[in-house]
């Protein structure tokens, strides 16, 4: 039990459940009279009215200057969250829309990363962020190349975290599988065990000790390792959504959405959103004023990593204005991470 659910009684904490609640669906502030009618709590408008000024004075709620209804503070969406934020569930459709997505085939690692992006964005409307598995701890476990005719080939490294790197390269007309396979022999006497980012130099510092006759298809894989690790070594994020950020109906002000898209652009920024993600058991929720940002403080950040087995690979978060849905919100980040996290186990 955190500390918010201790510093209030049973029936204070009811009214500012009921509070938060109305104005996440409703964006109007909620009076006394709503929160007797709409809340079965069975007492008086005069006594919430009572309750709400307790909340008010102790910082949960405030009432704004055109309305004797009260609005939650950054304080009271914490309380919110700490409280019931876990109750959440997807609904049916999403929870469909989750199976159907993660249940489709997938080779590319980062094209995955990107897609995952893309399908959080929509299932939550609002942006999300897809940090990507840092190349750094990975080492090749095995290597795989398959033939797709026409002249070219499929290069596979899988790693021992789980990742699975996928490359189409270019191979002679005339190399049969038999050849394919004794190259994928010598790639993996070279690679096995080695840091999946040094895969490139370290097949090339041995290019010289191979037969002359693999001397050109080995070369082009070195080409296409050294471009594409280092590639992603310098793209670790996917950011998807930033339209549902204009979207959004819940902001202040136009001037407070153009500074939130404009901190998102920055990569540094996005890497720092996703933190806490990385360093949480499950879900983390960083409320308006908690968030380090001036320009995002408006916002709330929800965001949870996902791994295979003990091995946490990256994370994934939305950001979206405190007012929020947080109970399916919270709910969808979990299932998303936690189901890309299996697909990542069956791709290995």
């Amino acid at each position: 039990m955190s500390h918010y659910e201790r510093s209030l009684d049973e029936r204070k904490a009811a009214v500012l459940r009921a509070i938060v609640s109305h104005y996440i669906s409703s964006g109007e502030p909620a009076g006394s009279k709503t929160i007797a009618s709409r809340s079965r709590l069975g007492v008086s408008a005069a006594t919430i009215r009572n309750d709400m000024a307790a909340l008010e004075e102790a910082g949960y709620v405030y009432h704004p200057h055109t309305s004797a209804g009260r609005i939650p503070t950054d304080a009271g969406y914490r309380y919110f969250v700490d409280a019931w934020g876990s109750d959440g569930k997807v609904s049916a459709a999403v929870a469909r829309s989750i199976e159907s997505f993660f249940g489709e085939p997938r080779w590319e690692l980062e094209e995955s990363l990107r897609q995952t992006a893309a399908f959080l964005s929509t299932v939550t409307d609002h942006a999300a962020v897809v940090f990507a598995p840092s190349l750094g701890p990975s080492t090749v476990r095995h290597v795989e190349i398959v033939s797709l005719g026409a002249e070219r080939a499929m290069l596979v490294l899988v790693t021992d975290t789980g990742l699975v790197e996928n490359y189409v390269i270019a191979i002679p007309e005339d190399l049969d599988e038999s050849e394919l396979q004794q190259l994928a022999g010598t790639l993996n006497r070279l690679v096995v065990g080695c840091p999946l980012a040094d895969a490139g130099e370290t097949v090339e510092a041995s290019l010289h000790q191979l037969p002359v006759e693999l001397r050109e298809i080995v070369g082009t894989i070195i080409k296409t390792l050294k471009i594409e690790l280092g590639r992603r070594e310098a793209e670790h994020v996917f950011l998807e959504g930033t339209s549902n950020i204009v979207d959004e109906d819940k902001f202040a002000d136009l001037e407070t959405v153009r500074q939130v898209i404009g901190v998102l652009e920055h990569r540094r920024v996005l890497l720092e959103v996703l933190a806490d993600g990385l360093g949480a058991g499950d879900v983390s929720v960083r409320i308006g004023s908690e968030n380090l940002l001036a320009e995002m403080r408006a916002c709330s950040v929800i965001a949870a990593p996902y791994g295979v087995d003990d091995h946490t690979l990256g994370s994934l978060g939305i950001v979206g204005p405190t007012r929020m849905d947080y109970g399916r919100t919270i709910a969808a980040v979990h299932e998303v991470a936690r189901n890309l996290g299996r697909m990542l186990a069956e791709l290995t």
